[in-house]
């Protein structure tokens, strides 16, 4: 057998089972529809999105410690009843660990500990102070100062951690227990236009469609020798060198795109009323929950309105962080 051959066949046999790791690592996250019989598949796709919008913006209104703790629970119990794995999810959750690190610490620190939500951090009470950098609006813009950690600073870091959680907690179970053909329907069904219906239809569909072309292109490559593992020079050098897998996937992807709307285009897509192939029925428990969804937002708007979160009332347990007083030194 020549070398080039047996060069070949060794791509071809590691192919299966090296580029999937390699995918998973250097691509975005591709969630997949996992097809199961749990309460959370079961459930209408407008229940699913009714529920993430409505928490998440009655969540944004508040920084309430007790408050955001009841969401998480009930986010948590949400989550339990998807019944996904950690194998299934943990690409995802790795990113959502990432990014709400930088969101709550990193913010932290880079803001000087000046973040804490509708509380007058001019009384705050002090624990501890670590010494770090602040910025000056003068030369050498850059000196010691003192970083601040204060009863309110670490519940307001809690808070935005569970916050963070708990939203993700109802976003995750979306992709993977709802059955893409879906997804514009259910937006439909919500009283969106068919044009921007198909238009998040499409969106959602576009990352799978990329990531299976990616994959497909990179097998190719591998099968012709190409050795994608051992890239060798800068970061420009191997940009350069990925050419061979990255513009047939941009290619295609833009040849895909001109299809698509070539073929509405010919089906006059957007000139009358729109019927869709598969129809949404709501059942009992779905009517309830969405009410159940948008009850819990028009009733912390209108507390927040009247300004029962940041001032005394009826609902004092609200007030601000919801702090209780022996906690404060």
């Amino acid at each position: 057998m020549m070398p080039e051959t047996k060069k070949t066949w060794r791509w071809l046999s590691c192919c299966q089972v090296r580029s999937p790791a390699f995918f998973e690592k250097y691509m975005l996250i591709n969630f997949v529809y996992i097809k199961r019989d749990t309460p959370i598949h079961r459930l209408d796709p407008r229940v699913k999105f009714v529920f993430l919008f409505a928490y998440s913006l009655s969540a944004a209104q508040t920084s309430n410690f007790w408050f955001i703790l009841v969401g998480l629970i009930g986010a948590s119990y949400y989550y339990r009843q998807a019944r996904l794995k950690w194998s299934e999810t943990k690409r995802a959750w790795h990113f959502i660990i990432f990014i709400t690190f930088i969101l709550v610490v990193v913010n932290y620190f880079i803001s000087g500990g000046a973040i804490v939500q509708g509380v007058d951090l001019t009384h705050q009470h002090i624990l501890f102070n670590l010494p770090f950098i602040g910025f000056k609006p003068h030369f050498p813009f850059i000196s010691s100062s003192p970083l601040p950690f204060s009863v309110e600073s670490i519940t307001f870091l809690i808070t935005q951690t569970m916050r963070n959680i708990s939203i993700a907690l109802l976003a995750v179970p979306i992709p993977y227990t709802t059955d893409p053909g879906q997804f514009g329907i259910a937006f439909k069904g919500m009283g969106i236009s068919d044009k921007i219906s198909y238009a998040i239809d499409l969106s959602l569909r576009f990352l799978p469609t990329t990531v299976r072309d990616f994959r497909t292109t990179l097998d190719a490559q591998r099968a012709r020798g190409f050795e994608i593992d051992k890239l060798r020079g800068g970061i420009f050098s191997k940009v350069a060198r990925l050419a061979p897998m990255l513009v047939p996937v941009v290619i295609g992807s833009v040849v895909g795109a001109e299809d698509i709307i070539n073929a509405m285009e010919l089906r006059c897509f957007g000139v009358g009323k729109r019927t869709w192939l598969i129809e949404l029925h709501t059942r009992p428990l779905d009517r309830l929950l969405i009410s159940a969804g948008i009850a819990l937002f028009l009733t912390v708007s209108f507390l927040n309105i009247l300004g029962y979160f940041y001032s005394a009332g009826f609902f004092h347990v609200l007030h601000i962080q919801g702090i209780p007083q022996f906690l404060l030194p």
